[in-house]
């Protein structure tokens, strides 16, 4: 996945009944999305010119208790 395609952990809210039932994709979409990012950017040598090791976590419900799917 193009990191172009990502920019953010985070998804509008309008969007959270089409996750919740396509779960398996876009969570792993999600995950793809927000480490071709990260690598992309510190590889790259204006930033850290480096590769990172990187450790993502999936969160599915925000502080309310409501399905609020974010990295």
């Amino acid at each position: 996945w193009s990191s172009d395609v990502c920019s953010s952990d985070l998804v509008p809210h309008e969007l959270n009944d089409l996750i919740f039932e396509n779960q398996k994709l876009l969570y792993n979409l999600m995950f793809s999305c927000a480490s071709d990012t990260l690598l992309t950017l510190c590889r790259d040598k204006k930033h850290m010119g480096a590769t990172p090791g990187i450790i993502l976590v999936l969160h599915t419900w925000g502080q309310k208790l409501n399905f609020h799917p974010h990295l």
